[in-house]
């Protein structure tokens, strides 16, 4: 007798089931590729802006480090100047200063650049005196006109070997590192992007904090605290008369004719910078707001707050539009000020929809070689102004 053995397939109900499994697996790896993904997109922005971020570092450092703080022999036109003030349009900190260079590949822009006598680079009009030349074709559409046209040439760089005028600042979220020879101790025309080489892009913030000769710590105290922390503006001069500037902790009247006179000069011991950089958008961590917010309120409700950093450290910075926000707290869905108009902004109202970027924060202290403090007596001051203007101070 033959005995035949019964072969089945699977079930309706086993073959669900075994489906069910797979997706399962499926969307678990879906799922730890996703998180995967997100790990390494976070550490590749990481890494990038730290690499921006210490390259700028470390120019800035560089440049410091040299500055000058006392006139160089022979030459009466240099005025080593250190200067760090607030841009009165944006509340930005900047910084101007003169440093020594070595002969190398860096260029400066002169002071003569743009004047015309810079042929090599720019554009000019064909002879018409010679009738052997074709004529010249029109220029294209959007095209500088060859006759009025004076850009940068070729001859508005020099060779630096010597002393330059460097300066620092932020202008429409990009860090600027202007340089110009020689050093004429003017910085007005420094400041502006058109004469300046871009360093990094999405750059938040940049800060200077200075530690003079009454300085005892680097942490920021009430106005009428014993002990003072850092100084936010510096002038090395003492003696510019123009806010903020006027209002610096070692500055002298006016009439004791301070600031063309080098030798009573102060440099900082220390400058630490602060800088705040970002990822470009959409990229970058942010959020909005979805509820308009007043200059005074305190709460801030936004669409969420993953990847912020938590409240009450030294990066719980918000930007929303020009004014910088420090938290103490960080909620699923608010953030809870501590200080509106941080960073020398000013506070300001918000609508709904605006958008808040936080960055990353990087500090860095630099030692200043050439620091120099306040060494010159009130009484040498008042026999100079006698001798200049013929007025004996008073003493109270």
């Amino acid at each position: 007798m033959t005995k035949y053995r019964m072969h089945r397939g699977l079930t309706l109900v086993e073959l669900m089931i075994t489906m069910a499994i797979f997706v399962f697996l499926a969307l678990m790896l879906m799922l730890m590729l996703k998180e995967t993904l997100r790990s390494w997109s976070r550490n590749e922005s990481s890494r990038m802006l730290f690499e921006r971020a210490g390259g700028a570092m470390d120019r800035i450092a560089a440049d410091m480090t040299l500055a000058v703080s006392n006139e160089p022999d022979g030459i009466d036109e240099v005025r080593a100047r250190f200067i760090g003030d607030i841009d009165p349009a944006t509340g930005q900190q900047r910084l101007m200063f003169v440093r020594t260079f070595e002969a190398g590949p860096e260029r400066a822009l002169t002071l003569t650049a743009g004047d015309g006598r810079a042929t090599q680079l720019r554009l000019r009009p064909q002879d018409e005196d010679d009738p052997a030349k074709p004529p010249a074709a029109p220029p294209p559409p959007g095209a500088p006109d060859r006759d009025i046209y004076r850009g940068k040439g070729v001859g508005d760089y020099m060779a630096l070997g010597g002393l330059a005028q460097i300066a620092y600042f932020v202008d429409s979220e990009t860090l600027y590192r202007g340089i110009r020879a020689p050093a004429i101790g003017k910085f007005t025309d420094l400041i502006r992007p058109a004469e300046s080489t871009p360093m990094v892009e999405d750059c938040l913030y940049l800060g200077f904090d200075y530690w003079g000769q009454f300085t005892a710590t680097w942490k920021e105290q009430p106005p009428r605290s014993q002990i003072r922390g850092p100084e936010k503006i510096w002038d090395s001069t003492r003696g510019i008369n123009a806010p903020p500037l006027n209002k610096f902790v070692l500055a002298r009247a006016p009439d004791l004719l301070s600031e063309n006179d080098p030798s009573d000069d102060v440099f900082p011991r220390l400058v630490r910078i602060t800088l705040t950089v970002d990822a470009a958008l959409p990229g970058a961590i942010h959020t909005e707001l979805v509820e308009t917010v007043s200059s005074d309120d305190g709460m801030l409700y936004v669409e969420h707050t993953e990847g912020f950093p938590d409240g009450g450290n030294s990066q719980s910075y918000l930007k929303i539009g020009n004014e910088w926000v420090r938290y103490k707290e960080r909620r699923d869905d608010a953030f809870v000020a501590e200080e509106r108009g941080a960073r020398n902004t000013i506070r300001a109202d918000h609508l709904a929809g605006a958008e808040i970027r936080v960055g990353r924060t990087f500090h860095r202290t630099v030692f200043i070689p050439g620091f120099r403090e306040d060494w010159i007596t009130d009484a040498v001051f008042a026999q100079r102004k006698f001798a200049a203007t013929g007025k004996q101070k008073k003493n109270p």
